[in-house]
């Protein structure tokens, strides 16, 4: 197929549309075990306390799933870029082909740190994160190299796919780098292992839209793995973004979570 052929394929209606919506109940669904949880927690407070204890956690928690979702949208788009890259998906000259083999380690760096920049922009501007500080956003996007290794383990070993696996291992490499570096105590280490763990529910929740969106995007066939399983995985994820651009705009989680409160 060519890239006309896929830009057709994925704005071809209703498929779409229904991609949309099943993607909407994705957020909805995450949404509401973000505010039962919060919800839950919120009655160990005392009752005078309760409406602003679980407003402050709901909206905490919303905005760690916003950040990791974030972050592993970002890594997928430019992993998928590369991918499509590597296998000659844009038809480059030879000069250029070339220059790619050379250099595609290092370009494959820059697109990571691009990709870093871009999250620091979007959490920022357009989704504005207030509630979680500098410290956790960190262990939140240490968080989504771990969901692109599941990704990419997922692809190897369930789809067959081995097409990832210098991707994998360059990823494996910077995880390991961020818990076990030359001058680190064995205090350093138990420190970042508890970060991780307490960003483990998130990653879980991050995972399991990620198993529903490609549940029914490539069981109904609107998402194509011709074109590299995390490019469909990444157009998933830009609905789920876009989805959450919306609602933050029009302040519809902290509006669920007021009237909820109210009632505690």
């Amino acid at each position: 197929m060519l890239l006309s052929d896929y830009i057709r394929h994925y704005l071809s209606m209703p498929e779409i549309f229904y991609f949309f919506l099943v993607s909407f109940f994705v957020v909805f669904l995450i949404h509401g075990i973000l505010l039962a949880t919060s919800k839950k927690r919120a009655m160990r407070y005392r009752k005078c306390d309760r409406a602003l204890a679980m407003a402050d956690l709901f909206h905490r928690s919303c905005e760690r799933y916003y950040e990791l979702m974030l972050s592993a949208t970002s890594t997928l788009f430019f992993t998928g870029i590369f991918f499509l890259i590597d296998f000659d998906y844009f038809s480059m000259s030879a000069r250029t082909w070339g220059f790619w083999i050379q250099y595609r380690d290092f370009i494959l760096l820059l697109f990571i740190i691009v990709s870093i920049l871009l999250i620091s922009i979007v959490d920022h501007i357009f989704i504005p994160l207030r509630h979680i500080g500098r410290e956790e956003k960190s262990t939140l996007r240490m968080s989504g190299m771990l969901y692109m290794l599941v990704i990419f383990a997922y692809i190897k070993f369930i789809y067959l796919d081995n097409n990832y696996d210098a991707i994998l291992f360059y990823f494996l490499t910077m995880v390991i780098s961020r818990f076990v570096y030359f001058d680190a105590s064995f205090k350093d280490f138990c420190a970042s292992m508890k970060q991780l763990a307490n960003a483990l529910p998130i990653l879980l929740l991050v995972l399991l839209s990620t198993a529903l969106l490609a549940a029914y995007g490539f069981k109904s066939g609107y998402l194509l793995q011709s074109n590299g399983v995390v490019v469909s995985m990444f157009l998933a994820h830009f609905f789920v973004i876009f989805e959450i651009f919306l609602l933050t705009r029009f302040h519809l989680p902290q509006k669920a979570a007021g009237k909820i409160a109210a009632r505690l």
